[in-house]
């Protein structure tokens, strides 16, 4: 891979919710500052996501030091650390995360605008995944997804899809499509990341994360056409961190061990 730089950025501060794009951010060891350090739950503690309400792509989130700034089809939340103080267990997936939850009239607020009983939870202790934190993520600490095989993939597209699709943390522009599937540990600005696995996509990638609706089954189809790996279509690899730092937008991004 030669002249590959980072192309985009973004977080995602509330899980499922829309995408903050940034110039920069640092890597923590669970992932970009701010990435999905809060999520929505239901109760009995279960994590609420697109794949429960494609509208929750419509939430928008930006956290201003403790504070958290939300908006949602143009009615704003404001939410301070104060509001934070039961303490709940909720699940992710296959594993269980010790939470913050916001008091009761934040949560009715994210209640009426998802039309389903919900509480806004705020990541405590992060915890371990094959030995390395993670936040609120589905399966490591960040996605990298590759430019080129996104036009790889829009040009089997009956009509093209924007990256936001597939809610990158950080996109690699320069290398050749698909190059991803052969990197290993990889050097991003400051930062070095080890791959854990190929990304392998749901429904969520066909909802149209400006409007917050489903929109057919593509590229859902086509890409489980032509990217099939142990039943699941994947784009983009998942990362954990190896070594922490800043990363920017134009900075370079090498493999170490090619």
């Amino acid at each position: 891979m030669s002249a590959a730089t980072v192309a985009a950025l973004a977080i995602y501060p509330v899980k499922g919710a829309a995408a903050v794009t940034l110039e920069s951010f640092d890597i923590e060891a669970c992932g970009p500052a701010a990435d999905r350090r809060y999520c929505l739950a239901r109760p009995g503690g279960r994590v609420f996501t697109q794949r429960d309400d494609a509208s929750l792509a419509r939430l928008r989130a930006l956290p201003q030091g403790e504070r958290l700034s939300l908006d949602f089809d143009g009615e704003r939340l404001e939410i301070g650390p104060e509001a934070f103080a039961a303490t709940a267990e909720i699940r992710v997936w296959s594993r269980s995360a010790t939470v913050r939850l916001a008091d009761a009239g934040s949560n009715a607020v994210f209640s009426r605008w998802f039309g389903t009983p919900l509480a806004l939870a705020k990541l405590g202790h992060p915890p371990q995944r094959e030995g390395a934190p993670l936040a609120f993520g589905d399966a490591a600490a960040l996605l990298v997804a590759n430019a080129a095989s996104l036009d790889a993939l829009n040009a089997a597209l009956p009509t093209p899809v924007p990256m936001a699709r597939f809610r990158p943390n950080l996109v690699v522009a320069g290398a050749a499509a698909y190059a991803e599937d052969g990197w290993r540990m990889l050097r991003a600005g400051e930062a070095v990341l080890a791959p854990v696995h190929p990304c392998g996509r749901c429904e969520v990638i066909t909802i149209d994360q400006a409007f917050g609706a489903v929109l057919g089954d593509e590229p859902l189809r086509t890409l489980a056409r032509l990217r099939s790996r142990d039943g699941e279509a994947v784009f983009g690899v998942r990362y954990a961190v190896e070594r922490t730092g800043r990363v920017r937008v134009g900075d370079r991004v090498e493999p170490l061990d090619q």
